[in-house]
């Protein structure tokens, strides 16, 4: 039997069944249960100071260390969708203020010396299905999808657009994209020459408006 180190005497009606704890500590793992009928709810007391989690010290010379793992598995066939993470903060009506982010990905090298053996990215989006299966996915597949749900009421001082690239600090980029081969989507098949100009796609440099040219 699991060591009950904090447990609620007298549960709501709406109680895991059977009396279950809603705290639960068994060997080195902590199980903290919501209500039945309620989400699980974790607060800061201060608005100035932020919820941490496994924010330490990783001393192990060799292997990978994950800091947080959220991988719900649904288990029921139906209708109902999945997400893993929902991040959506807001400012409630008639309040202002700075910047407002959903996630800031910032990935952080000291100054000095220790090599880095492989990649540093900010956000990587795998597409993980297997290599067989009978699916049907009726909807599109895309790594990254973007919707936009602004009013024309406000005042937009700046531009609003899909994708910015900042300014840099010290380094240059050494490309707008970087495509590893030829079988990633890029063609070379057709030629621009022979086909219609049908669409532009307007860019912004600084201040200055060009366009990319689409071909059908």
């Amino acid at each position: 039997m699991p060591y009950q180190w904090l447990q609620n005497k007298t549960l709501p009606a709406d109680a895991p069944a059977g009396g279950t704890p809603l705290v639960e500590l068994k060997d080195s793992t902590l199980t903290l249960k919501a209500v039945a009928a309620d989400h699980f709810y974790i607060d800061t007391q201060q608005d100035g100071k932020n919820v941490r989690i496994n924010s330490r010290a990783v001393t192990q010379a060799t292997g990978d260390h994950t800091a947080v793992s959220i991988k719900p598995n649904k288990t029921a066939d139906g209708s109902g969708g999945l997400t893993g993470l929902e991040v959506s903060p807001r400012f409630q009506a008639s309040m202002g203020g700075n910047d407002l982010r959903a996630i800031l990905g910032d990935p952080v090298l000291k100054a000095g010396s220790g090599d880095i053996a492989a990649q540093v990215v900010a956000f990587e989006a795998n597409l993980d299905f297997g290599v067989s299966g009978t699916r049907t996915i009726t909807g599109d597949v895309s790594a990254f999808s973007s919707f936009l749900a602004i009013p024309s009421t406000y005042t937009y001082s700046a531009l609003v657009s899909f994708l910015r690239v900042r300014g840099v600090n010290i380094k240059s980029w050494d490309a707008f994209l970087n495509v590893d081969d030829e079988n990633t989507g890029v063609t070379t098949s057709s030629d621009p020459s022979a086909s219609t100009n049908d669409r532009w796609i307007p860019v912004y440099i600084g201040t200055d408006k060009y366009y990319l040219r689409l071909y059908d």
